[in-house]
């Protein structure tokens, strides 16, 4: 059992910018994407004007919405632990390594050094001059759970806050048959979730979850947050994990 509490949080998707509108899509109860993208839009990333540009423009598609929510002013860093995770890391730069590996027998290095799972926070780190602790994860269809008891295991061990990160951009046409469902393949999105030690929320897991649930995308554990009237969710449908909204847990309004 795992107790923490939410203190800040911003989110990040093509046509759903603002806090406002994320609490809207929330209250809808649209746990997913809900046809945002439609087949074959074009991405458009967010700008990253905070970012640097000789680092922004190492940056793909996932790296693009991942340093967007990390470098919001309405949100400054101050060293906190990061988590980043995602369904597949930087997939898509890597199936085109491997490409590249099979036609030509070698790999730009420059590709290969942005493919690995932490590329991105690197960069973020880079841009921030900081030398803080920074783990990655890329732990397919239980991202939610595995990123949520990353940060809760952190909070325990004494760190003051963690900054937890969800991103996750759309499959490409090889990889579409290991979406766990048909509108994952869409998804274009980043969220930030600053996590401190508390008592807002309990990650619970076996008998003391009291079920055997379903597995929660990173969007539905979002959804979750900011509805606080749900009393829990279920994380993973191995293990019981969950996690159980606290008596006098409110929304959180920043």
């Amino acid at each position: 059992m795992f107790g923490l509490s939410l203190r800040n949080w911003n989110a990040w998707m093509p046509g759903r910018e603002t806090a406002e509108a994320w609490r809207q899509w929330a209250s809808n109860g649209e746990p997913a994407a809900d046809a945002l993208l439609s087949a074959g839009e074009a991405l458009v990333p967010p700008p990253l004007k905070e970012i640097p540009p000789l680092l922004r423009r190492r940056a793909d598609l996932m790296g693009r919405a991942a340093l967007h929510v990390l470098s919001r002013p309405e949100m400054p860093y101050k060293g906190q632990s990061i988590v980043l995770c995602s369904r597949l890391g930087e997939f898509s730069r890597s199936y085109v390594l491997q490409e590249e590996l099979a036609r030509e027998g070698m790999v730009s290095p420059q590709q290969f050094s942005m493919s690995v799972h932490n590329a991105t926070g690197g960069l973020f780190m880079m841009a921030q001059k900081a030398h803080a602790p920074l783990t990655a994860l890329s732990a397919g269809e239980g991202g939610a759970l595995a990123g949520l008891q990353e940060a809760a295991a952190q909070l325990a061990e004494g760190c003051p806050a963690v900054w937890l990160v969800y991103c996750e951009e759309p499959l490409i046409p090889e990889y579409r048959s290991l979406a766990a469902k048909p509108d994952e393949q869409a998804d274009y999105f980043a969220f930030l979730l600053e996590l401190v030690p508390g008592d807002e929320y309990r990650l619970v897991s076996g008998e003391g979850a009291g079920t055997q649930g379903r597995t929660a995308s990173a969007l539905e554990l979002l959804a979750f947050f900011l509805r606080p009237a749900e009393a829990g969710i279920s994380l993973s449908s191995c293990g019981g994990w969950m996690l159980r909204r606290q008596p006098g847990a409110g929304d959180n309004d920043a």
